[in-house]
């Protein structure tokens, strides 16, 4: 346990007594190579003796750092809180981090002023990246953080020919899977329920549906295609009423 000491221990103290430099106890803080072993061992006795704790603000002022990963949300913020997929990203990206100096900063951004607001907050150097995730066709922000020089990774993606870096699934082909074992098992009539078309996930769902569907010889009418509100509960069960209320057989 080390030593209780009055006040806070600086960094020449701990350089003191471990008998070396500032700028190698400083090395041996930010893990940094060519300090020898023993040197580095000197230092963390010195730094565990005394209770040092690093001071992270100026550590990120010297490296421009912020220490810090926005996880920016495009929706209401009760979809946020009410459906288990958003939940679930957040706490995957919370246990990507944890093992990580960086801070996870969850902000919603939904209006103009939202966003110029927020590209302002990140120009300034109070976060190191930004993810996106539930981004709309016409939304401006990706562009307006990659204008600024941000680091930016968007969960999905506005388009095919998307300009912002982004992860994604492949949508059509899950659709056209989810079809084709359909056709399989001898179905003929079949529906789809897609997520509101603004959004690129939509449109690749909808279009894996009809490329499955297409070489089988079987129509996709209109009739048979219900555009949901939203990727809800409540918006899918209301969709599948609609087509109900449409195909009874179905």
């Amino acid at each position: 346990m080390g030593r209780q000491r009055p006040g806070t221990p600086t960094l020449e103290e701990v350089a003191a007594l471990a008998g070396v430099g500032r700028g190698t106890v400083s090395r041996v803080i930010n893990n940094a190579t060519g300090v020898r072993d023993s040197t580095r061992r000197a230092v963390q006795r010195a730094i565990a003796e005394l209770g040092y704790v690093p001071n992270l603000a100026a550590r990120s002022l010297a490296g421009h750092r912020a220490d810090a990963v926005a996880l920016v949300m495009t929706e209401p913020d009760w979809r946020l809180f009410g459906e288990p997929f958003f939940t679930e990203i957040v706490h995957a990206v919370g246990d990507a981090l944890t093992d990580t100096p960086l801070q996870l900063l969850l902000t919603l951004v939904r209006t103009e002023t939202e966003r110029r607001r927020f590209v302002e907050y990140a120009r300034g150097g109070r976060v190191d990246g930004v993810l996106l995730m539930s981004v709309h066709a016409e939304d401006p922000l990706p562009d307006m953080l990659a204008k600024a020089g941000l680091p930016t990774v968007m969960l999905g993606r506005r388009t095919g020919e998307e300009s912002v870096t982004y992860v994604d699934a492949d949508n059509a082909g899950g659709a056209r899977g989810a079809v084709m074992h359909l056709l399989d098992t001898g179905r003929r009539t079949i529906g789809a329920i897609s997520g509101p078309l603004d959004m690129y996930v939509a449109q690749c769902r909808l279009r894996g549906y009809r490329e499955a569907l297409e070489p089988a010889g079987v129509p996709a009418g209109a009739s048979l295609v219900v555009e949901g509100d939203d990727f809800t509960e409540e918006s899918g069960r209301r969709a599948m009423t609609e087509l109900l209320a449409r195909h009874p057989d179905l």
